[in-house]
């Protein structure tokens, strides 16, 4: 087992990208590290929190060892003294943004463009107006994430391959639909630095299945294909991620027992 040395501090971070699952993974911290975890979030809902930032609620609360945030942006800091490890889950493009329709129907965000228009339109009517007028919000987000550290202009092929390389350096990656190969080889890595790292919490924000063929149908047909081809780097870069996450999961001892060992304890259901 890794000890800390004196003068290092090993910390987790989680960033907590919008609907990728990132409730039950905030289960998971806080049921690991109890009083040592924390989240961090400034209140503006499009902000982010700065290294500088980061730093000081670290020196304020020495003992914090994992902290999540959907303000954290990519890379991941460089601070003396400090050794960060970055939690991050991507997924389905398409899949997350039926979700976000869901998620600000029942929780809205005053203010938020895609919030508010959620809470006035039809799903096929609020993924025509985003696809027109806030195309950003629904375009290669996770790509613009991981590559730039922030939701800008459309990215290119070179911001997938910086994605790409951002995501395979990922100290603990997860893929939303292969959930629990995630957790199950993001455990193993990291148990020598964090070893109260547990998974046996139940899912949060559950749905019984997916709805991805009744989204398509409540779309018109070309604000569809428009929406799918907005989104084929982060399908691309999802697809890359699965792989990634099959390999390390390949690569953790007894592997499909673990997995079993999970499943059995938390029930395999589909994340929200």
């Amino acid at each position: 087992m890794l000890k800390e040395a004196a003068d290092v501090r090993f910390v987790l971070l989680h960033y907590h990208f919008f609907k990728n699952a990132g409730t039950t993974i905030e289960e998971i911290l806080a049921h690991s590290f109890f009083e040592n975890y924390a989240r961090l979030d400034t209140e503006d809902f499009d902000g982010a929190v700065s290294q500088e930032q980061l730093v000081t609620f670290l020196e304020r609360n020495p003992k914090t060892k994992a902290i999540s945030s959907h303000q954290f942006r990519y890379p991941v800091p460089q601070v003396p003294g400090h050794i960060f490890f970055d939690l991050c889950f991507l997924r389905d493009p398409i899949d997350r943004i039926r979700s976000m329709y869901d998620y600000f129907r029942e929780k809205p965000v005053p203010g938020e463009p895609a919030s508010d228009l959620a809470c006035e339109k039809s799903i096929g009517s609020f993924i025509a107006e985003l696809v027109e007028q806030h195309t950003y919000r629904v375009s290669n987000v996770q790509v613009n994430l991981l590559a730039n550290g922030i939701v800008n202009d459309p990215p290119a092929d070179a911001d997938l391959s910086r994605a790409t390389e951002v995501m395979r350096k990922t100290s603990f990656l997860g893929v939303v639909d292969c959930f629990h190969e995630s957790l199950v080889a993001g455990q193993y890595f990291l148990r020598p630095v964090f070893p109260t790292l547990a998974l046996a919490q139940q899912p949060a924000n559950v749905s019984s299945a997916s709805r991805m063929d009744t989204f398509r149908k409540a779309c018109d047909a070309d604000v569809y294909a428009e929406l799918v081809r907005l989104n084929a780097l982060d399908q691309e870069l999802v697809d890359r991620a699965r792989a990634e996450v099959h390999r390390r999961f390949s690569m953790v001892p007894n592997g499909p027992a673990r997995l079993r060992q999970l499943q059995e304890a938390v029930g395999v259901k589909t994340l929200a």
